[in-house]
C-alpha cells in the first residue's frame, strides 16, 4: 500500500479534522468532569438514595453486590480483575475505542461521538436529580471499601477537588459508554471473534463495576438506559448532518478524486 493511500485510509479528511476531533473530545471530557464535580446534593441526601436502592434490589432479587465482591475476594483472581479494571478501563479503554473507531470506521465516528456528547449530558442530569453514594459506603452491606478492592478513592470527601465527586453514581457512566463504543464497534468489524469481544465488553464491565463494589445493578442497568438514550439523541443528530450517521459518508480511494479525462470522439470515416 502506498503511502498516499495510506493517509487516505485513515487520515480520509486530513490531518486537521483528527485535532478537532481531538479538542472536541477533549473540552467535551473536561467539561463533564467539572460538571459531575460541581454536583453536591450532600452527603445525607445520596446515603438516603444508595438505600432506596438497597431496598429496590432487595425487593426485586438484584441485592447480588455482597455476595459477588466476597465471591471475588475469596477466588482472588476475579477481585484484581474488578480491581484493575475499574481503575484502568474506563477512560484507557474508551480512548482505545475512539481511536479505532476514527483511524478503522470514521463514517460512524461522528455518530458514535455524539453519543457519546449526549450521553455525558445525560448523566450529569442524573447526578444531579439523583446523587447516589456508591455500595461501597454502607457498612451494612459488608463491602471492602479499600482502594485495594476497589480501585477507586475511599475518601468520602476531598475539599479543593473540583473533579471529585464519590456520589456521582447514578447512571454507571463506565457501563453507559461501554455499551456505546464497544457496541458500536461490534457492529462494524467483521471477524467474529473481534465482535464477540466487542459485544461481551459491557458485561465485562458490569461485573468490574458491581466486585469492585463502586456501582449497584441498578446503576449499571440505568447507564445501559442512558446509552440507549443517547443513541436515540445521536440518531436524531444523523437527521440534521448525515456525515453523522452511523456508517456515514463513504471512503473513497485516492484515485477516485482524480477526473476522468473523456476520452476524445473518433474521426469520422
Amino acid at each position: 500500500m502506498r503511502l498516499g493511500e495510506l493517509r487516505h485510509r485513515l487520515l480520509p479528511r486530513g490531518p486537521l479534522d483528527l485535532l478537532v476531533q481531538f479538542a472536541l473530545l477533549a473540552v467535551a471530557y473536561t467539561a463533564w468532569r467539572y460538571a459531575r464535580g460541581a454536583v453536591d446534593s450532600g452527603m445525607g441526601i445520596s446515603f438516603s438514595h444508595a438505600r432506596d436502592l438497597v431496598s429496590a434490589e432487595r425487593a426485586t432479587g438484584l441485592l447480588i453486590e455482597p455476595n459477588v465482591q466476597h465471591w471475588a475476594v475469596h477466588a482472588g483472581w476475579p477481585a484484581e480483575v474488578a480491581r484493575w479494571g475499574y481503575a484502568n478501563l474506563h477512560f484507557k479503554g474508551s480512548c482505545l475505542m475512539l481511536g479505532i473507531l476514527y483511524f478503522g470506521f470514521r463514517g460512524s465516528f461522528g455518530f458514535v461521538r455524539n453519543a457519546v456528547f449526549a450521553a455525558m449530558a445525560i448523566s450529569v442530569i442524573g447526578y444531579a436529580l439523583f446523587p447516589t453514594a456508591p455500595p461501597r459506603f454502607l457498612p451494612e452491606l459488608g463491602l471492602d471499601p479499600s482502594s485495594s478492592v476497589t480501585g477507586n478513592n475511599p475518601l468520602l470527601s476531598h475539599p479543593g477537588d473540583a473533579l471529585f465527586n464519590p456520589f456521582a453514581a447514578v447512571p454507571s457512566m463506565h457501563v453507559g459508554l461501554s455499551v456505546i463504543l464497544a457496541g458500536s464497534l461490534g457492529m462494524l468489524v467483521r471477524p467474529w471473534p473481534l465482535r464477540a469481544l466487542f459485544f461481551a465488553y459491557p458485561l465485562l464491565m458490569t461485573y468490574v463495576v458491581v466486585a469492585s463494589g463502586n456501582h449497584f445493578v441498578l446503576d449499571a442497568v440505568l447507564g445501559v438506559l442512558t446509552a440507549l438514550l443517547a443513541t436515540g439523541v445521536a440518531s436524531l443528530l444523523a437527521r440534521v448532518n448525515p456525515d453523522w450517521s452511523f456508517g456515514g459518508f463513504p471512503r473513497r480511494s485516492p484515485s477516485a478524486d482524480v477526473e476522468t479525462q473523456p476520452e476524445p470522439e473518433a474521426a469520422p470515416a
